[in-house]
């Protein structure tokens, strides 16, 4: 299997839905913090992220959480090649976050939530026979697509699941669907740079999700030296930078 640039449908209805899928609360919570926390997140993931992004964050005292979709392991994708059994391995080791991003990384939104449980299952059973030492208690959503009906039937296991959706998590905020900031695009710096300094004063959390990370990037990467900056740039503000399910155990009651 190759993942290819797939992009999801931009028309009318599908705006309408997937808007009126980020406004239904399935897990609705109250977030609060003692302080800012920034937690950075790789999607599918590319070998370059699991040893230059985890070079990167290791540099500066902090890991990441890494979202495997098992059925692209060892495959080839405008990312570059992605990850092995080995690099989940050593980011384990290393105290680095292995999420869920689905088996077969296909659009959750254009299919029935059924068959995207059973997904999930069939990831996590191809995760641990991996080598992954524990289930994953946190997810990311392809694409950040989902459905009403899907965010109302996850596991209990997962804690929360990640859109790609921007904004701080603070205050009212849904558990089933969590606000991601893209570390590529246009002014993606500029963005950023804005939302850290927001959430430094509201003490909220921010995350914020890519794939490879290289010198020179593909269009849905992050270059080494612009990961490196942002992470300066946080701790400089304050923030804690940890992994999505450490950053929810810092949650006040």
């Amino acid at each position: 299997m190759t993942l290819t640039a797939y992009s999801p449908p931009r028309n009318i209805a599908a705006k309408f839905k997937r808007r009126a899928t980020q406004r239904h609360a399935a897990r609705p919570a109250t977030l609060r913090f003692d302080q800012p926390i920034l937690s950075i997140s790789f999607d599918d993931f590319p070998v370059s992220a699991a040893e230059h992004g985890a070079a990167v964050l290791e540099a500066h005292g902090a890991r990441g959480t890494y979202y495997a979709s098992a059925g692209l392991a060892q495959t080839e994708g405008p990312c570059g090649l992605n990850f092995s059994a080995g690099h989940l391995s050593a980011l384990v080791a290393h105290g680095h976050e292995i999420g869920c991003h689905t088996f077969g990384h296909e659009d959750c939104a254009r299919r029935s939530a059924l068959e995207t449980l059973r997904d999930l299952a069939q990831n996590r059973d191809a995760l641990a026979a991996m080598g992954a030492p524990a289930a994953a208690q946190t997810l990311a959503f392809p694409y950040g697509e989902t459905t009403i009906e899907l965010k109302q039937s996850l596991p209990p296991r997962y804690r929360c699941a990640r859109g790609i959706l921007p904004g701080l998590n603070v205050g009212a905020a849904d558990l089933a669907q969590l606000h991601a900031y893209a570390l590529f695009g246009a002014n993606w710096r500029g963005n950023l740079r804005h939302a850290l300094k927001r959430a430094a004063k509201k003490k909220a959390w921010v995350i914020g999700f890519t794939h490879d990370v290289l010198a020179a990037p593909s269009p849905w990467g992050t270059s080494v030296s612009e990961l490196d900056a942002l992470l300066t740039q946080a701790q400089a503000l304050g923030f804690a930078i940890l992994p999505v399910n450490e950053a929810l155990d810092r949650r006040r009651p």
